[in-house]
């Protein structure tokens, strides 16, 4: 595979300092590929924050649907795992379809499909019965699912690959960012407008409709054309996937077995599903727990169980950015082995003031990997298969996310209840555990990208 690592960049030019500047210092990038950005981190903000506002509302959905802690995991796995049945089979459609401004159009209807669906769910005649309200977030999931990859490949295809670390941290940043406005929207609608009012919170997320016309007004062949050749004339590497390549009709399935025989992308997609049950995990069980156990409020928990989020948009721009630098797979390595250490630490959480300084803590890691996992794959995919590989790494990662509430929701169950601190206690070194065996994983895996990269080792299970 020619992919020519930073690594060799850096040999290349024996200047490293020249590296880290073209790396890092951002005027060395083109107003497109800010803009793109732009875009698909305000679709993140919004897919974060669609996907995470039944976590905030958990207490008020339970009560009025009487659920146990049994069944709530499960329906929130249910819908969870909604969002991993597309990735793959769209993301083989999208690379078919075609990348740079091909696959930003292909985006389009997707996320205004879903985001339409989201503010129907919101309507109490039509989500009144439980089994509608799961139908209702099923669809929305199974097309925001969907799009994720193809969101993530669009930034990936519009920035060099040197900045590409960079490029999709900032661009996750969105998603600590959503999670944090899906607890302050709850926290507003549930005290403003009472907790049988709930619905109203799905509302927000229409303001998707008028930025994905707007990114299907500026996704232009021309615009990919002038970005690309203004990469190449800075000395920068252009994305693998250039504008002319497609996947050709009915080469889908080889190239997704191909993908998913490349270890990096393998190993990576298995320590991103653990990864998705700690991240999931955390999400399902602080906010009963605030509210159960602590006492607070359905409004007020909703609105502390996001403390984590205030760290996380610092982390995603910092580990991806250092990813660039030291290598995807010990920057993934590092931050699993501090994710386990914090979600470990919850065990010690015995009042508010250290429940916030875990919470920010676990932060600086939380949201930080995702986009390391994607760039790892991005560095590792073949031409004409970034989609395919990211659409690997989101399937496993919402596996995951389905994974989580059943086993969380046993886990407290087992525990006494929601009433009983014990449960809440075995989520805590249950994640701390799936952390670690995803560390196992990624020490496995061939450093493709940093300035300690080995670029001489195959990446493909012979």
């Amino acid at each position: 595979m020619a992919v020519e690592t930073l690594g060799r960049r850096v040999e290349k030019e024996g200047d490293l300092k020249k590296h880290v500047q073209s790396s890092w210092i951002p005027r060395s990038v083109h107003p497109y590929s800010w803009v793109s950005l732009l875009v698909c981190w305000g679709i993140w903000v919004i897919n974060a924050f669609d996907r995470e506002i039944i976590l905030r509302l958990g207490p008020s959905i339970t009560e009025e649907f009487h659920l146990s802690p049994e069944q709530w995991g499960n329906m929130v796995a249910l819908i969870m795992l909604a969002l991993a049945v597309l990735d793959i089979p769209g993301s083989i459609m999208s690379d078919r379809y075609g990348s740079g401004w091909k696959r930003a159009r292909f985006q389009v209807p997707i996320v205004i499909g879903y985001t339409v669906l989201s503010f129907l769910s919101g309507l109490r005649a039509l989500s009144a019965q439980l089994s509608h309200f799961i139908a209702w977030r099923v669809g929305v999931n199974l097309g925001a699912g969907w799009g994720e990859p193809v969101g993530v490949s669009n930034t990936a295809e519009w920035w060099p690959v040197e900045n590409r670390g960079f490029a999709l941290g900032v661009h996750h940043t969105g998603y600590p960012i959503g999670a944090l406005l899906s607890g302050v929207v709850a926290s507003y609608v549930l005290s403003t407008f009472g907790a049988e009012n709930w619905r109203y919170s799905f509302f927000f997320a229409i303001i998707a409709v008028p930025i994905m016309l707007f990114w299907l007004w500026y996704s232009t062949p021309e615009r990919v054309d002038t970005l690309y050749k203004d990469i190449e004339a800075k000395g920068l590497t252009k994305p693998e996937l250039d504008v002319g390549v497609n996947v050709g009709k009915g080469q889908g399935m080889n190239v997704f077995i191909k993908t998913l025989k490349n270890k990096n992308v393998s190993l990576t997609a298995g320590n991103t599903l653990l990864t998705q049950i700690v991240y999931m995990g955390i999400n399902v069980v602080l906010t009963p727990y605030l509210h159960y156990v602590v006492g607070f409020s359905v409004a007020a928990s909703a609105g502390l169980s996001i403390i984590f989020t205030l760290t996380g948009a610092f982390g995603q721009i910092l580990w991806p950015w250092l990813s660039d630098y030291l290598g995807r797979k010990w920057t993934l390595v590092v931050c699993g082995l501090w994710m386990s250490a914090g979600i470990a630490a919850f065990y010690f959480a015995t009042n508010m003031s250290k429940l916030v300084l875990i919470q920010l803590l676990f932060g600086v890691v939380s949201n930080a990997v995702w986009p390391i996992y994607y760039a790892m794959a991005s560095d590792s995919a073949e031409k004409a298969a970034t989609s395919t590989a990211n659409g690997i790494i989101t399937t496993a990662m919402f596996i995951g996310g389905g994974i989580s509430p059943v086993l969380m929701g046993w886990l407290i169950g087992l525990g006494g209840g929601w009433n009983s601190p014990t449960g809440y206690i075995y989520t805590f070194f249950a994640m701390a555990a799936c952390a670690l065996m995803g560390v196992i994983l990624q020490l496995f895996t061939v450093e493709k990208a940093g300035i300690f990269a080995k670029s001489d080792e195959s990446i493909f299970v012979k």
